[in-house]
């Protein structure tokens, strides 16, 4: 199931809506003659389309505004919710956090809420899901992450 998560945060007296797109996982049993959710996950994962109507042909845009589209892709966005009103976030910081919610995680931590680490859709973590997904399909046991470490038995 895709979503977006929506949060506002109030950073040095700015209010700024957080926007992260991300895909939920259930996985469901039935146990004792009932169907229920056994483990569910997600991952952040910005995907959009490289052209708009706004922007000309791929091949005849430069090479540095080229990036700046796949950069737009993969990750999530901070909007002032006053449209005068900006924030400007330490890049150099945002970058320790995975770049499919990056804005989402560094507002967390400013709040000292600890994110996890592990729920970006454009590294390891999808490969790892993927996997626990095969082998709960494989009726193995799927264990949930709940410890912020994510690892394939």
């Amino acid at each position: 199931m895709k979503v977006t998560i929506t949060c506002r945060f109030t950073l040095d007296g700015i209010e700024m809506d957080n926007e992260a797109d991300c895909r939920f996982f259930f996985m469901l049993e039935k146990r004792v003659g009932r169907w229920g959710v056994c483990f569910y996950t997600l991952l952040f994962d910005k995907v959009t389309t490289l052209r708009s109507h706004s922007h000309p042909p791929l091949n005849k845009i430069s090479c540095e505004m080229k990036q700046n589209l796949i950069r737009l892709r993969l990750q999530d966005k901070m909007v002032p919710v006053v449209p005068d009103k900006t924030f400007t976030i330490p890049e150099e910081e945002a970058r320790k956090y995975p770049s499919g919610y990056r804005y989402l995680a560094w507002c967390e931590n400013k709040i000292s809420q600890p994110p996890k680490m592990d729920l970006n859709s454009h590294g390891p973590e999808r490969d790892i899901l993927y996997a626990k997904c095969k082998d709960w399909l494989d009726g193995k046991k799927v264990q949930p992450n709940l410890t912020g470490k994510d690892v394939v038995d």
